[in-house]
């Protein structure tokens, strides 16, 4: 159960770097917000990598999943590789809210490549990111999706 992985990584209170990755499994994201709140739980961490691709994730719990990270009071820098699942449009908002709670990145890096996003709160998106006012680096990939022009 990813959620009950989440809360054991949580108990690590000096966990300063996190890299894992789930790539190819049938993760379908209903306890992705409960393994984000364990990991939220790591106040040291100040770099996380998570690769998520090629599973099934639609996105329901995503604005609960990288809200936890706010938590994460030294965390600068945050990779999440999200492509090839089934994340849909309509939960970029909180998403990119959740993300804003993250006061003290410095570096974010997002994948979402290939799924059904189609931008209608990509400005809500924008929004959350635009709160992270300590950005240095940022990479927002959105390669095939359904986006259209008049959502930019």
């Amino acid at each position: 159960h990813l959620g009950t992985f989440g809360e054991a990584i949580g108990r690590c209170s000096q966990l300063s770097s996190l890299q894992l990755s789930f790539h190819g499994n049938r993760i379908t994201g209903e306890t992705l917000g409960a393994f984000g709140e364990g990991v939220g739980c790591c106040q040291a961490l100040n770099q996380v990598y998570l690769r998520f691709s090629h599973n099934q994730i639609r996105g329901e719990t995503l604005g609960q999943f990288v809200s936890a990270f706010g938590r994460c009071s030294e965390l600068t820098t945050l990779h999440l590789w999200f492509f090839r699942n089934q994340i849909r449009g309509d939960v970029l908002g909180a998403f990119g809210r959740g993300i804003g709670r993250c006061s003290k990145l410095t570096s974010l890096r997002l994948h979402l490549d290939s799924n059904q996003l189609t931008g209608e709160t990509l400005g809500e998106f924008g929004a959350g990111i635009g709160q992270c006012t300590r950005l240095s680096t940022l990479l927002l990939s959105f390669d095939d999706n359904q986006i259209t022009g008049e959502n930019l």
